[in-house]
């Protein structure tokens, strides 16, 4: 598990906040009971998660139960896999790959501390 210092963990939180964002407007564009808003949905609940764990301000981060940070875990594998596809589509130097890139960094902080999370008590 990589070990991010606290810049870190406040660099990842606009990327994180946005990625919410236009995840919570996709969302309401897909019929419900649809296998993408299903998906959109866990995923959500799991960046939900590890916004909470990131921002140190909230006290929400000890509401999540060993299920919930397990199921966040399920879902950032597959955020990181997908994104990390995506990026391999676009060359260095565009805003596309530049914005996957800081995205991936992003996940992979919250992964880090979701990670930790799912080890505690």
């Amino acid at each position: 598990m990589d070990d991010y210092t606290a810049d870190d963990v406040q660099e990842a939180l606009r990327p994180i906040a946005s990625l919410i964002s236009k995840s919570e407007k996709a969302q309401q564009k897909l019929a419900p009971g649809t296998w993408q808003h299903t998906m959109l949905g866990d995923n959500l609940r799991a960046l939900r998660i590890a916004s909470a764990l990131m921002d140190k301000e909230t006290g929400d981060a000890d509401t999540f139960t060993r299920d919930d940070v397990r199921a966040a875990l399920r879902a950032f594998a597959s955020m990181l896999r997908k994104t990390e596809e995506a990026q391999a589509k676009f060359s260095p130097g565009t805003s596309q790959y530049t914005l996957l890139r800081n995205r991936l960094k992003a996940l992979r902080v919250a992964l880090s501390l979701l990670e930790r999370k799912g080890t505690e008590g």
